[in-house]
């Protein structure tokens, strides 16, 4: 595979991944693998088929913030689509754990929110509540008791409600604008100490994940892997799959501009573009540098056309398709931080696929 960019993460580090699924089967999970290549949990191995669309929200009903709101109204309408459809919803690691739900065909969904303000406690989860469905909530721990956040005793209290807590930091850094040499410890530092503050405050220590701001390099995958995580969630949209690098799973966003009836239908139906866990991955970058990078299909992929879009503008000549091989040749976009290059197409069946790969520029702040 070719790539550019600063920082394109081509070195390998061999490690072994042990992720039980259950006590009968862990023997099954052993072997060598690195952050491009980790192998496969047995959530993935158990159906090729497996596949479930996972939502990300941030805030509900706060105005003051519309980029990550999500209206209460808009929230209901959402919640009772996937009900009237009959989407079952998971906690994360109560879909990790249910063999049955990961071996049948039903349509399932997982509702992820980012953050722990106070909001979702006010509006989100009386609703969840009210249409029966389950959610896994995201905690950065310095937050907990500030302003618009969340208390321990309120977390308390979710958790007793059914409501999952997973880790989202300590202090929601930019990590990858630390050092190479310094980013691992970095970023170990920060994720003990939200284990010892959910340890203190809750009793236990969650071992799901999602990076601050959705961004991620090889190294903080290495320490999540080393810590035993089950999964960790990046911010790039996509359909979590039975090849989805389980440290790097992708979510579509539901706040600000993208909470439309229209494209949350679009969303939740959607289907994964299957490519290669490495190329899963984020590419550090620079503005307007020149992007040349090819993607691998996996299995049985449409023919085509594809479009493409890259921070949301149509793109498609940006992409030429040679086989099973996608090659991308476009230069990175100036004054973004994050840039999704996506790719969708239909499939014989006429259904739609999708994958977004992310570019991240440290030298842009936000």
């Amino acid at each position: 595979m070719m790539k550019t960019g600063r920082n394109c993460w081509i070195h390998k580090i061999i490690i072994f991944i042990f992720l039980p699924f259950t006590a009968a089967c862990a023997s099954n999970t052993s072997g060598n693998s690195s952050a491009d290549n980790p192998g496969e949990p047995l959530w993935q191995q158990v159906n090729k088929d497996f596949e479930v669309v996972s939502l990300v929200y941030h805030r509900f009903g706060d105005a003051r913030y519309p980029s990550t709101n999500t209206s209460v109204s808009v929230f209901e309408e959402h919640l009772k689509y996937l009900s009237e459809q009959g989407f079952k919803s998971y906690t994360v690691t109560g879909l990790l754990n249910d063999t049955s739900a990961l071996t049948d065909g039903s349509k399932k969904v997982l509702i992820t929110v980012d953050d722990g303000f106070a909001s979702f406690y006010e509006h989100g989860l009386p609703l969840l509540e009210k249409y029966k469905m389950k959610a896994t909530l995201y905690v950065n721990t310095e937050s907990v008791g500030w302003g618009d956040y969340l208390s321990w005793a309120q977390l308390k209290e979710l958790m007793d409600k059914g409501v999952e807590i997973g880790s989202h930091s300590h202090q929601h850094n930019y990590f990858v604008n630390e050092p190479d040499s310094a980013r691992a410890d970095i970023f170990e530092a920060d994720l003990l100490k939200a284990e010892s503050l959910f340890e203190e405050h809750l009793g236990m220590v969650p071992k799901t994940y999602v990076y601050p701001y959705g961004e991620l390099s090889p190294e903080m995958v290495e320490v999540v892997k080393d810590y035993d995580y089950l999964i960790a969630f990046a911010q790039n949209s996509g359909v979590m799959n039975n090849t989805s690098h389980p440290f790097a799973v992708p979510r579509f966003p539901v706040a600000g501009s993208h909470v439309s009836m229209e494209q949350f239908t679009s969303k939740v139906n959607m289907h994964p573009l299957k490519v290669g866990k490495a190329e899963q991955l984020p590419l550090i970058v620079a503005s307007g540098e020149q992007m040349d990078y090819s993607i691998e299909l996996i299995g049985d992929n449409p023919s085509g056309p594809f479009n493409c879009f890259i921070g949301g503008k149509s793109s498609s000549e940006a992409v030429m398709r040679d086989g099973d091989q996608l090659t991308f040749s476009f230069s990175v976009p100036e004054y973004r931080r994050r840039t999704p290059v996506t790719v969708t197409t239909r499939d014989r069946d006429g259904q739609w696929r999708w994958f977004s790969r992310l570019l991240i520029n440290p030298g842009v702040e936000e």
